[in-house]
C-alpha cells in the first residue's frame, strides 16, 4: 500500500437533504442586498478580477437559501447546483461547526492547479515531465502517443468506470515503464518544476494559509507523480505540516536514479481513504466528521470512501472541458459544479463562513 511518504486524505459520505418549504409573504420581503465580492473565472493574476453579485433576486429564493445567497452562488453563471436545499444545509452545517470539525480532501492536477493561464494549458504532474528539456525526446513522443490514446477513454461519458479501469491501469503502467527507461535523477525534479508553467489556482495560497492557520488536516490525493507534486507545493510555498500526500512515488537506487515506483498503483478511479487505512493519518482526525472534497473528475467523488462516520461532506467539482457532455453526470456526483473556473474563490468563501 502506501509507503512512508505520507498519506493523502479524501473524505466523502452521504449528505442529509431536506426540502425547505414556503416563501415569505411578499409584504415581508426586504430589498435584496449585494452579495460578497467573488472573482469570476479569472484568467489573470489572483489579485484582480473582483466583481459583485447584485440584485434581481427572487424573494422566495432569498428566504429558502440565505447562505447560498450570501455567498453569491445562486446567480453566477459558472456555478451549477442541482439540489440547492441540500447544499444550503451542508454549507450552513459546515459554517456552524467551525474549523475544529473540518478536514479537506483534494485532488491535485487541475483541482489545486490551474488548467490554463493566458490562453495556454498549464502543466500537470505528468506534463511537467512530458515537457521538460531534461527528459529525452523519445519519452515525450511516446508519452504524447499514450495521452492521445487513453485520455479520451478517461473522459468518455458513454463508458462506465468499470470499463475504463483496465485501460487506465494499462496507461499508467506504460508511462511508469517509460519513465524508468529515462534514468531520471532525483535532483533534476526541482529544476523540472521550476522551469514548467504549472500554476496553482488563484486563491489556493489563501486557502492553504487559512487551513494551516486553523490546523485543518488536508489530504492531497493524486494519481499523478507524488515526487513532482511535492516539489510543486514547495515551489509555491504551501507545503505545510497539515498537508499529507498520497500518490505514486518514485523508488530510487543508491545513486538517486528512478528505478521503479513504491507501493500499489494509484489511478484516478481508486483514489479513496481506504488506500491509507494502514497509516497513522486517521489518528489526527478524531471528531473531524465534516469534509470539503475538491476534485475535477468523476473518480474524485469517491475520495471520501473510508472516512469514519462522516457527518457533512460538501463535494465541489471543477468541470474543465467537454462541459455539455459531462455536466449532467457532474451534477449527479458533486454538490457544487464550477464551470471553467480557474480560482478557489467559491471554496474560500465557504471557509470564511467558519471564522
Amino acid at each position: 500500500m502506501i509507503g512512508s511518504r505520507g498519506a493523502v486524505l479524501r473524505a466523502g459520505g452521504r449528505q442529509l437533504s431536506r426540502v425547505l418549504g414556503g416563501a415569505r409573504p411578499a409584504e415581508h420581503v426586504t430589498e435584496p442586498s449585494i452579495g460578497p465580492a467573488i472573482r469570476l473565472k479569472s484568467s489573470g493574476s489572483s489579485d484582480s478580477g473582483l466583481c459583485q453579485f447584485t440584485a434581481g433576486i427572487m424573494p422566495e429564493t432569498v428566504s429558502m437559501y440565505p447562505t447560498l445567497e450570501k455567498l453569491g452562488l445562486l446567480h453566477a453563471a459558472h456555478v451549477h447546483i442541482k439540489d440547492k436545499a441540500r447544499v444550503e444545509e451542508l454549507v450552513s452545517s459546515l459554517a456552524s461547526s467551525g474549523f475544529s470539525k473540518l478536514q479537506v480532501i483534494a485532488d491535485f492536477d487541475r483541482t489545486m492547479t490551474r488548467v490554463s493561464y493566458l490562453g495556454k494549458l498549464c502543466d500537470t504532474c505528468h506534463g511537467i515531465m512530458d515537457n521538460s528539456s531534461l527528459m529525452p525526446a523519445f519519452y515525450r513522443e511516446e508519452a504524447n502517443k499514450l495521452l492521445a490514446k487513453y485520455y479520451p477513454i478517461e473522459i468518455d461519458p458513454k463508458m462506465s468506470e468499470e470499463e475504463k479501469i483496465p485501460y487506465m491501469i494499462e496507461w499508467y503502467n506504460q508511462i511508469h515503464e517509460l519513465i524508468i527507461k529515462c534514468n531520471v535523477s532525483q535532483t533534476s525534479l526541482e529544476q523540472m518544476v521550476s522551469s514548467s508553467n504549472a500554476r496553482l489556482r488563484d486563491g489556493t495560497r489563501e486557502l492553504c494559509k487559512k487551513l494551516h492557520e486553523y490546523s485543518v488536516p488536508v489530504l492531497v490525493f493524486s494519481a499523478g507523480m507524488g515526487d513532482i507534486l511535492e516539489q510543486v507545493l514547495r515551489h509555491f510555498d504551501v507545503y505545510t505540516d497539515n498537508i499529507k500526500v498520497v500518490s505514486n512515488f518514485f523508488k530510487y537506487n543508491e545513486e538517486g536514479t528512478v528505478v521503479g515506483f513504491e507501493g500499489d498503483l494509484i489511478h484516478m478511479f481508486n483514489k479513496n481513504e481506504n488506500a491509507i487505512h494502514s497509516s497513522d493519518y486517521f489518528d489526527k482526525l478524531t471528531g473531524r466528521n465534516n469534509v470539503i472534497l475538491l476534485g475535477d473528475s468523476l473518480g474524485d467523488i469517491k475520495m471520501a470512501v473510508g472516512v469514519p462516520q462522516p457527518s457533512n461532506v460538501l463535494k465541489i467539482g471543477f468541470l474543465n472541458d467537454k462541459v455539455e457532455e459531462r455536466l449532467e453526470a457532474y451534477l449527479d456526483g458533486f454538490d457544487i459544479v464550477l464551470i471553467d473556473d480557474q480560482t478557489m474563490d467559491v471554496v474560500n468563501s465557504v471557509v470564511r463562513l467558519m471564522e
